[in-house]
């Protein structure tokens, strides 16, 4: 025999005209459709956007060796950052696929960066790939930072 059952709560309601707050703590004119009316009535918009890499993408054209499996395909990077790539051109792998990737940078080109990727989609819809490095060594991140901060400060 199984215990009794505690009696349900009443569902509270708010009533229609009350302003509320939705899960996040924010105003019903701070949502989606709330946005909507202030671009359409011509307001600015009041959000402010973060960037989420840890390093800013910069727009390089470097030569990267795409290993998958016994297959290799030598590709052009459209832009890189200290934990990711793209590339525009080529066939687009499966997103999740791990790739092998030797990138070569210009302070030594005989010496590529190896690198452990998985494919986060393509770059557009005529192909290509986004990268995100899997578990890049110190010595990598490190490389790769400074040759970044060289491109960003040629600019």
């Amino acid at each position: 025999m199984s215990p009794p059952r505690p009696p349900l709560l009443p569902l509270i309601t708010p009533s229609p005209g009350e302003r509320r707050k939705d899960r996040r703590g924010a105003r019903s004119s701070d949502t989606l459709q709330g946005l909507y009316q202030r671009i359409k009535g011509g307001l600015p918009e009041r959000r402010s956007f973060r960037e989420r890499r840890a390093t800013p993408r910069v727009a390089v054209d470097l030569e990267v060796e795409q290993r998958q499996g016994d297959a290799r395909f030598v590709r052009l990077t459209s832009d890189l950052s200290t934990f990711g790539l793209s590339v525009r051109e080529g066939p687009t792998p499966r997103v999740g696929t791990k790739l092998t990737l030797a990138l070569f940078l210009p302070d030594e080109p005989m010496s590529a960066l190896e690198l452990e990727a998985e494919v986060l989609g393509s770059y557009d819809a005529k192909g290509g790939m986004r990268v995100k490095f899997l578990q890049p060594s110190i010595e990598v991140v490190r490389r790769l930072h400074k040759y970044l901060l060289g491109v960003k400060a040629a600019k």
